[in-house]
C-alpha cells in the first residue's frame, strides 16, 4: 500500500499559539482563533465563476472576486467581524443589506488540514493548520439598518 510521511511541524506551532496572538498569515482564515469552519443555516447564491471579462463591468461588482495563490478564483460574500468585548460573539454582513449574528463554538473534535501535493511530485503531505473552533450562524439574517 503507498504511503507518505507528513510533516506536522506547522500544526504543532498552530496548536501551541497562545489565543491573544494572532497567526503569522500562514493560516487561510485570519482570526483571533485561527483557521475556522463557518457554518450557515440556508443558502448562500454565488455566482459559479469569476467573470472572464472586466470591460464594461460594475467596479463594485468585481470587488467581489479574489484570485487565491494565483491560480483559484474566490468569492468575497460578506465581512465577519468579532465583537470586542465577547470574542465569542460575531457578526457576518452579506452584501450591504444584511446581517448575520453567530457564536463561536469548539469542536467536540478539533480537524486537521492537510495540504496534499500533486501526485508524483515526491514531495510530502503538510499540516497546515488544526481547527478547533467553529462560527456558527443559526438564525435567519436580519436587515441592515
Amino acid at each position: 500500500m503507498p504511503s507518505t510521511a507528513i510533516d506536522y511541524s506547522d500544526a504543532h506551532k498552530a496548536l501551541n499559539l497562545q489565543p491573544q496572538i494572532l497567526p503569522d498569515g500562514s493560516c487561510f482564515v485570519l482570526t483571533p482563533f485561527g483557521l475556522s469552519l463557518l457554518e450557515i443555516q440556508g443558502e448562500l447564491n454565488l455566482p459559479l465563476s469569476a467573470p472572464v471579462s472586466h470591460e464594461g463591468m460594475d467596479p463594485d461588482y468585481l470587488k467581489n472576486f479574489a484570485k487565491v495563490d494565483g491560480i483559484y478564483d474566490a468569492v468575497r460574500f460578506g465581512k465577519m467581524e468579532f465583537d470586542e468585548k465577547d470574542s465569542s460573539k460575531v457578526v457576518l454582513f452579506i452584501g450591504s443589506s444584511q446581517r448575520l449574528l453567530g457564536t463561536v463554538e469548539p469542536l467536540r473534535n478539533p480537524l486537521g488540514v492537510l495540504r496534499v501535493p500533486a501526485e508524483n511530485s515526491g514531495e510530502n503531505m503538510k499540516i497546515v493548520d488544526v481547527i478547533e473552533k467553529k462560527i456558527l450562524f443559526q438564525q435567519r439574517p436580519l436587515p441592515i439598518m
